[in-house]
């Protein structure tokens, strides 16, 4: 009998054992997809495929309808994070940029209103074959913004989900040392999952929740965690992504008048989102120079620093950089080395969202200038 067979049948009699939707917490693959019809609001989603490298089976991709801002804005923020190329390529040339040790990717529509999209994109890695990575993209269907979680909240209500979701969590693993072991003949997978959640616990406890997936459905908000384990320790991790799904009606009172709106329907469209300084999550366009350039910025995280893409000349690059407090910032397309510099972003974000700014090549110190609007 191979280890991997007996964790998960371990797996699957712990988790009925425990209560797989107990406690406010549910399997990663419960949410039920969103069918869009005629008449139905929201946007209609339409299924780019194609065969996958390596097995059986298609790889699937959310492409929006339609050739409004929104569409494209969201489309382009899809292809770029998730594809690495331009919502142009359909079929196989839509997965040709896909690195090679990712082996299949497909989506699922979680929430689709006339106020917001929310979709799930799994992709499974070579590296983590019974392990598939579930991202999940919220957009204001207004504006096609992503939105992400602290957005919706108030402070206060902020603080609340933080220790809502942080106790559900350890409760899920505590029940779930002391039941693990008492029917299982494979000790070391015991003691190897033991380890891993007496390892996950403190992060479980201070987890900011700003890493977590958030997909939204048309009646609740559900947040995963993602790994406990290192790549090598996955087979463990039998609780992930440690799910917790939360209904509205439960969160009326912690939600910002952005979240309301967006989520409850209240108030009137379109909602009414942040206003922050630079660049923000989401999709540009504008010119370096003369040149039409896209961007995309994927997120910010740990307080400063700014991830995102471009497309210029038809060709894809990645960027990385740091938000300054005056609104400023510097991001870097580098080369195969992090440490190789090819050019450098400065931009200014002005009160309407927009960016302006210089465009400089590193290699012969060209400057252009840039300008950046969002698409929406």
């Amino acid at each position: 009998m191979s280890r991997g067979w007996q964790l998960r049948r371990l797996a699957g009699s712990l988790l009925v054992a425990i209560g797989c939707s107990g406690i406010g917490l549910t399997a990663a693959h419960a949410a039920k997809p969103v069918a869009t019809t005629a008449g139905t609001p929201g946007f209609k989603v339409d299924t780019v495929s194609a065969p996958r490298r390596a097995g059986g089976g298609q790889n699937r991709f959310p492409k929006l309808a339609g050739n409004g801002n929104v569409a494209r804005a969201i489309n382009l923020f899809l292809y770029s994070t998730e594809l690495q190329t331009q919502p142009g390529a359909d079929g196989g040339a839509a997965f040709a940029a896909l690195p090679r040790t990712t082996l299949g990717i497909d989506y699922q529509v979680v929430g689709n209103t006339a106020r917001l999209l929310s979709i799930r994109i799994d992709t499974l890695a070579a590296s983590r074959l019974r392990h598939p990575q579930g991202r999940g993209w919220t957009f204001d269907a207004s504006s096609g913004r992503p939105v992400s979680q602290g957005e919706l909240f108030s402070p206060e209500g902020y603080g609340r989900l933080r220790q809502r979701v942080a106790t559900l969590r350890v409760q899920r693993i505590r029940t779930l040392q002391q039941t693990l072991g008492k029917d299982s003949d494979d000790e070391n997978a015991v003691a190897e999952t033991l380890a891993v959640y007496d390892d996950c616990l403190d992060a479980v406890r201070g987890d900011t929740l700003t890493d977590d997936a958030l997909f939204v459905s048309a009646d609740s908000l559900a947040l995963e965690h993602g790994d406990c384990a290192t790549a090598d320790y996955l087979d463990y991790d039998i609780l992930r992504p440690l799910r917790v799904e939360i209904p509205f009606t439960e969160l009326a009172a912690d939600l910002n008048d952005y979240g309301r709106c967006l989520l409850l329907g209240t108030g009137a469209a379109p909602c009414a989102g942040p206003v922050k300084d630079g660049p923000q999550p989401g999709s540009y366009a504008g010119t370096i120079g003369k040149r039409p350039v896209t961007v995309v910025f994927e997120r910010r995280y740990d307080g400063d620093r700014i991830s995102g893409s471009f497309v210029l000349d038809n060709r894809y690059h990645r960027l990385e950089g740091r938000s300054q407090r005056d609104g400023k910032a510097k991001l870097y397309e580098t080369g195969a080395s992090s440490d190789e510099l090819i050019c450098e972003f400065t931009l200014f974000g002005k009160p309407d969202g927009s960016l302006d700014g210089t465009w400089r090549s590193l290699a012969d110190s060209q400057l252009q200038p840039l300008a950046l609007k969002p698409l929406r």
